[in-house]
């Protein structure tokens, strides 16, 4: 279970009782080259899923699902738009219909590089949760907290599947049987996530949340550029200001930066889950870093105490949950 640094949350709400319900929007961060033999697509879609909407795309615009690239994944019971690209080496601009089934295209333009996983730079989200009761000073005080102080960055319920067996899965599957690329990477990225969240969790039990530690590695925000320096005066500022948070390792192969006590929490999380980390290394995963801590921008919330809804607007960096944050002050139930 998630240990959260605001205290457990002591109100509930439903979310996701409709697509509308659950709205976020893609944001590349840079405008598209116009050149290139890549054409990115921004496609609104309502219950489909990533993988869903990309075999629809190549089979309305004839080509092979591989030619078909996606930076994040979004929500099926939901309305999101997110950007595709289309690998079309010495092709013109491809004629599609512009409303396919469950999708339409909202923009294209050429781009001199595919879209990889994580190459966005922010999702952009707008929410509406029901049967929310009145928000007691306490959910007040864990709102004001996340918004000025960050939220954990753990991996949100999603990332280990919809009965969150995905680690007990990897752990039989990736051992005996031939998966397909995208099932098994979705399995490795259970398994590390999972240690992470583990991190994430025993360091904030042990009161590590709101400074950093001897070893930490470092991330800036908005760039995810990595950096290790000694915890000095103006360290802590920075720190203070949201402008850098600690990271911990996504486990894999690769030089170990993580030192001193930082280092210690996580070998204790490695040395606890040893089955988990022998399937990592037999399936040679590399080392990654992610941060402990996000930040939750532009965000505003109006509560309607007449219907019980809680709406809340809210950017965040992608590979942030927005579930993740709602659960530092809300208990979520889900009804997709």
């Amino acid at each position: 279970m998630p240990v959260y640094p605001y205290g457990a949350p002591v109100v509930s709400g439903i979310l996701k009782a409709t697509p509308a319900d659950f709205q976020v929007s893609e944001e590349l961060g840079f405008e598209p080259g116009g050149g290139g033999e890549h054409c990115l697509l921004l496609v609104e879609k309502t219950r489909l899923s990533t993988p869903e909407l990309i075999a629809r795309i190549a089979q309305d615009y004839s080509l092979h699902p591989r030619l078909v690239s996606h930076s994040g994944l979004k929500d099926k019971h939901a309305r999101t738009s997110q950007w595709l690209s289309l690998h079309l080496p010495g092709k013109s601009l491809p004629t599609a219909k512009s409303v396919g089934d469950g999708y339409r295209i909202l923009r294209q333009a050429r781009h001199h590089r595919k879209l990889r996983p994580g190459t966005h730079k922010h999702n952009v989200f707008q929410l509406r949760l029901r049967e929310v009761g009145k928000l007691p000073d306490q959910t007040i005080a864990q709102i004001n907290s996340l918004t000025s102080r960050g939220f954990a960055n753990y991996f949100g319920a999603q990332r280990f599947g919809r009965r969150q067996d995905n680690v007990e899965q990897a752990l039989l599957k990736l051992q005996n049987r031939r998966l397909q690329r995208s099932r098994k990477s979705i399995l490795l990225s259970s398994l590390r996530s999972y240690l992470f969240n583990q991190i994430l969790a025993r360091r904030i039990g042990l009161g590590h949340w709101e400074k950093p530690l001897a070893g930490d590695v470092f991330m800036l925000r908005g760039s995810h550029s990595i950096f290790k320096d000694e915890i000095s005066d103006d360290l802590l500022t920075r720190y203070q200001q949201l402008d850098i948070s600690s990271s911990a390792s996504l486990y894999g192969s690769g030089r170990y930066q993580v030192s001193d006590e930082a280092q210690a929490i996580e070998k204790q999380v490695f040395a606890q889950y040893g089955d988990i980390t022998d399937c990592l290394d037999r399936q040679g995963t590399r080392l990654q870093m992610r941060a402990l801590r996000a930040v939750a921008d532009d965000f505003s919330y109006n509560y309607d105490a007449e219907k019980r809804k809680l709406r809340l607007n809210v950017t965040l960096p992608a590979g942030s949950y927005v579930t993740t944050m709602l659960e530092h002050f809300i208990n979520l139930k889900d009804v997709s």
